[in-house]
């Protein structure tokens, strides 16, 4: 159905344009978006030199990361209720001076929280991100359920609580009929048109597919852990055969720490004349997965950003790959 609103701006949007992919190229999504392949990404966890808890020196440094992010050429911000930085990246957006169709823009709302809740989730963020304004209201370009559970209230706002550390957990796995009304409001966003795109996050096998049950819209993307020391084929393959986008998170190396001195990227990117972070990420690229970045550091997103002058062989790839080992199979 055709979007009910009229949304500020009207353009069809200049992200993933000829002019943008000479700077970072995109992957189509099924229903007919396009989606930067690197997204700069402002989870709090990114920054090493902010104490836990410390939301002002996260929001200071995600503010910075966007600001530098656009100011190099990158056109996609990655963002979460959860991550509690989000009023920050509304004003970097807002004080760009870009106009808002050469930005794509993802968030996320936290777990399976029901019809309304979802509802909410995204007028929520529309108003953190800045995206009201004197035209009215914009829009957000991918929209994610960011895990399949939902979180102990407790929690949202103490994690040291007892409740909260093992052997408790500070979430509650939610349902088939949590995962699918809340998907149904997903679907009614973007027919109403303040969403552009849908997807889910951190789902196994079964929660898409319970998803699926119900969904008319397609899921445009899924955002996982996923690097050469965790990457999970099986999720890859039903994905692929879902026309499901997979992105990474994590794309450095997550809960089984960094992958950046395995000897196998270290002799590609001495052949390559790149860093071995640059290897790293553009392994996934070439596995046909997005990846989303995280850093506060301008050399580093520098070198984030260039993934597109070299190509590794075949063989590389392979013994990138091989460092997991045996492949996890999460069902």
């Amino acid at each position: 159905a055709a979007p009910l609103l009229l949304l500020a701006g009207g353009a069809l949007g200049r992200v993933c344009d000829e002019v943008s992919e000479k700077k970072v190229a995109c992957f189509d999504l099924k229903s007919g978006s396009r989606v930067p392949q690197v997204a700069m990404g402002t989870w709090s966890g990114s920054y090493n030199d902010c104490r836990s808890g410390d939301y002002t020196c996260a929001e200071q440094h995600a503010r910075f990361a966007v600001d530098n992010w656009l100011h190099i050429g990158g056109t996609h911000i990655d963002g979460a209720n959860d991550y509690r930085t989000q009023v920050a990246v509304g004003e970097a957006l807002r004080t760009s001076g870009i106009p808002r169709e050469e930005v794509f823009i993802t968030t996320k709302c936290p777990g399976p929280i029901g019809y309304e809740a979802t509802i909410q989730c995204a007028d929520d963020n529309l108003q953190m991100l800045r995206q009201f304004g004197s035209k009215g209201v914009q829009y957000i370009d991918l929209l994610l359920v960011h895990f399949p559970f939902t979180m102990k209230p407790v929690c949202r706002f103490r994690r040291e609580a007892p409740e909260c550390v093992a052997p408790n957990r500070p979430y509650v796995p939610a349902g088939k009929q949590a995962l699918q009304d809340t998907w149904r409001a997903m679907e009614e966003l973007k027919r109403i048109g303040v969403v552009k795109a849908i997807g889910v996050s951190d789902y196994n096998i079964t929660n898409l597919q319970d998803t699926l049950e119900v969904a008319t819209q397609p899921i445009d993307l899924h955002q996982v852990e996923w690097n050469p020391s965790v990457h999970d084929e099986a999720m890859l393959d039903f994905c692929k055969k879902s026309g499901i986008q997979l992105q990474a998170w994590s794309p450095l190396g997550g809960s089984k720490g960094s992958v950046l001195s395995e000897p196998a990227i270290a002799k590609a990117a001495r052949a390559h004349g790149v860093s071995v972070a640059q290897v790293t990420l553009r392994w996934s690229l070439q596995r046909g997965v997005a990846v989303v970045v995280g850093t506060a550091n301008p050399d580093h997103a520098k070198g984030d950003i260039e993934l597109f002058g070299f190509q590794l062989s075949d063989d590389e790839m392979k013994e990138i790959s091989a460092i997991q080992g045996p492949t996890a199979v999460h069902i």
